[in-house]
């Protein structure tokens, strides 16, 4: 594919912004795959799920040497998003690709407004660790989003960082590498869905790609104290909400 060069600019951009504002990439890969690589949404998703499993690797290794990670609310939030991820895997195999854009457009909209309503601070007032007792109350929630990282390749991302400092009480750093391994964590558990369902990669895209988002795993832990992450949600915002409107007027 002539264009896949692109996915190395992509990468490096996108792994550096969701490393920072601590949210999954498939939101924005997706898009990407679709809009711009013309790729099937099956062959999309796994590409996707491979892509951020690389990127957030290398973010999870940086903050685990940062000692930033809440482990044991990782081990739970993985344990309960297994289910879901299953199902989502399922369905990516029986719907059309036009609904599937339709889906994601919807998402994209919704991940927007969630980002302009969410109340959390964003100074780094918090618990270091979360107490599993209070985890547990959004256990089925968080497992019902887990169908849609199966299906887009979505991670939950981007509920999880607003649940952790507006529920957890966590601090965002610690908030932010806590999504960062559990979204890791969902890519390795996601891949192996889809492959045991048949799915196949673009192996050209992952080859321009990685290379990417392994650099900007590490550049977004490092500027994350330096750079107004209320201005990055707003810049978030503006793109997700043209990317949505784009995708659901293409499934028309």
């Amino acid at each position: 594919m002539l264009d896949s060069w692109l996915s190395l600019p992509a990468g490096l951009l996108i792994a550096t912004m969701v490393s920072i504002i601590g949210i999954g990439g498939g939101i924005l890969w997706m898009p990407f795959f679709l809009i711009v690589l013309k790729l099937r949404p099956d062959v999309a998703v796994l590409t996707s799920l491979l892509i951020q499993m690389a990127g957030m690797g290398s973010g999870t290794l940086t903050f685990s040497r940062k000692k930033q990670i809440d482990y044991r609310l990782v081990v739970f939030l993985l344990v309960v998003t297994v289910p879901g991820i299953a199902f989502g895997a399922y369905l990516s195999r029986l719907l059309n690709p036009d609904k599937m854009e339709f889906i994601l457009g919807i998402l994209a909209m919704a991940t927007a407004v969630l980002f302009v309503s969410a109340s959390h601070k964003y100074g780094d007032l918090g618990q270091e660790r979360s107490q599993l007792k209070t985890a547990r109350k959004y256990a089925a929630v968080t497992s019902a989003l887990a169908v849609i990282s199966g299906l887009l390749s979505v991670s939950i991302g981007e509920w999880l960082v607003p649940l952790m400092r507006s529920k957890l009480s966590l601090r965002m750093r610690v908030a932010v590498a806590t999504s960062i391994a559990t979204i890791f964590g969902n890519c390795v558990i996601g891949v192996l869905f889809h492959l045991l369902l048949g799915a196949r990669a673009d192996l050209t895209v992952l080859l321009w790609a990685v290379p990417g988002v392994l650099i900007g795993g590490q550049i977004g832990p490092r500027i994350a104290i330096h750079v107004n992450d209320r201005f990055l949600k707003e810049i978030f915002i503006f793109f997700l909400t043209l990317i949505g409107i784009h995708l659901i007027y293409n499934s028309f």
